[in-house]
């Protein structure tokens, strides 16, 4: 593997210790501690961790450590009601080009990973790839970049709101993406656009309630 690989794989396995909660949010972290745990030299960590920033996941500073980035309501509001935006746009697109299977697999996907016991991880997973599948339809080469360039945070964030989920979350979950699909594959590009934004609205209802004054 070159250099340029290594360093990808290194944000991988950052990134993944960071959603599954082995860092947390305003925590440090010390490139040579994960050179030494990822087995990868310091320089892979550090350009590691400058693929983990342009993603927005950590902070970088001159002469201090990297950081996961702190959760705020501040900064969940500014995140959410661009989410909301870019949401609307990919939905009312993949309304416009949606056939009736288009969002079977990630259903599944998301189904199955809320019955099967899996990890709150493995669920948020799950629920973004569904989006994921929504951008993909869309078929729009910007659209796609603006929503990966903040993946990661709404990954983060949706990892807090669901890490101790209230009675009921999962089955709404479920039923929620269920009603999304059946919208999306209808052709109504104006209702897809509307269900889209509240359904990202009430996730953030949700995630401030978790975040507190």
């Amino acid at each position: 593997m070159n250099t340029r690989g290594i360093a990808v794989e290194a944000a991988h396995m950052i990134r993944e210790a960071i959603m599954n909660g082995t860092f947390q949010p305003g925590e440090e972290l010390r490139e040579g501690a994960l050179a030494e745990s990822l087995t990868v030299s310091r320089g892979s960590v550090r350009e590691g961790l400058s693929i983990l920033e342009r993603e927005g996941i950590i902070r970088t500073g001159w002469h201090r450590p990297a950081t996961v980035i702190p959760v705020s309501r501040d900064h969940a509001e500014n995140l959410y009601r661009l989410r909301a935006g870019l949401e609307r746009i990919a939905a009312q697109g993949a309304a416009e080009r949606a056939r009736p299977d288009c969002f079977a697999a990630a259903l599944e996907g998301l189904r199955s990973a809320v019955t099967d016991g899996t990890t709150r991880s493995e669920v948020v997973r799950a629920d973004l790839e569904f989006h994921d599948a929504v951008y993909d339809v869309a078929e729009n080469g910007p659209l796609v970049s603006a929503w990966q360039a903040i993946r990661s945070q709404i990954r983060l964030y949706q990892l807090v709101r669901s890490a101790e989920p209230e009675r009921g979350y999962d089955s709404s979950l479920v039923v929620e993406h269920s009603r999304y699909a059946e919208i999306l594959t209808s052709g109504d590009a104006e209702a897809a656009g509307r269900y889209a934004e509240q359904h990202v609205e009430s996730a953030l209802e949700g995630l401030l309630g978790r975040l507190g004054e």
